[in-house]
């Protein structure tokens, strides 16, 4: 009998951002089993408590503009799982701390030296944000460019709203995990993303790693050299 088939999963990952005004929406993406939550302006003890609980399994980092061991190591032991940081603001040693993982904002205009550099820096993604306009041709030359420079993780910041073509172009070039920000999202628009998502249709190799059609034996590839009277 045929096997039922798996469930698909979606083509990128899912994070869901959190700031003060949209932290009742934790719960929002524990029911919708998002893959995260970025906490963004968020550091009192008691609202860091609540949201955690809120988002029961789903892992939750923190958006930290400066950084040392001393409060990665306070956050970590609070349940954070990862850190958004900026290369200027955080330190070394926070950043080569094992029980978490660090993600780096990208600058606006990064050059090429300072791209090529990631590979080799205790940081374990990069993230850079498209949410303050709409996906053009060459916002998404942008990302291909940036993607091509090294091989970590790339977090994307996008609208909820972004068409389902959108996101395949965004998934071709590479793009890992998307960010979405809860304060101007509905739990409608976040769930229909997911479904797009889940329904993206498989990616297509690239022409050079396709393999070349076999032909069945004994079909006529129209050999110029071949004649009839050589039988």
């Amino acid at each position: 009998g045929a096997a039922g088939r798996a469930a698909q999963s979606p083509a990128m990952a899912l994070v869901g951002l959190l700031t003060p005004k949209s932290r009742r929406k934790a719960k929002t993406l524990a029911d919708l089993d998002a893959d995260g939550a970025l906490l963004v302006d968020i550091t009192a003890d008691k609202a860091l408590d609540s949201i955690s609980n809120s988002l029961r399994s789903v892992p939750w980092g923190v958006k930290a503009d400066e950084l040392d061991i001393k409060a990665a190591h306070a956050l970590i032991k609070k349940g954070c799982d990862f850190f958004l940081v900026t290369a200027a603001g955080a330190t070394v040693g926070a950043a080569k701390y094992d029980r978490a993982a660090f993600i780096l904002s990208l600058p606006p205009n990064p050059d090429d030296g300072f791209l090529r550099a990631l590979e080799d820096i205790p940081v374990n993604a990069a993230f850079l944000s498209l949410a303050d306009g709409p996906l053009t041709l060459q916002r998404l030359i942008d990302v291909a460019s940036v993607r091509a420079m090294f091989d970590k993780y790339l977090f994307v910041q996008i609208s909820a709203a972004t068409s389902s073509r959108e996101l395949e172009a965004l998934r071709d070039v590479g793009v890992d995990a998307l960010v979405i920000n809860m304060a101007t999202t509905t739990k409608k628009s976040l769930t229909a993303l997911k479904k797009r998502l889940t329904e993206l249709p498989r990616q297509r190799k690239p022409r050079s790693e396709r393999t070349s059609a076999v032909l069945p034996a004994g079909l006529n590839t129209g050999n110029a050299d071949y004649d009839h009277e050589d039988e």
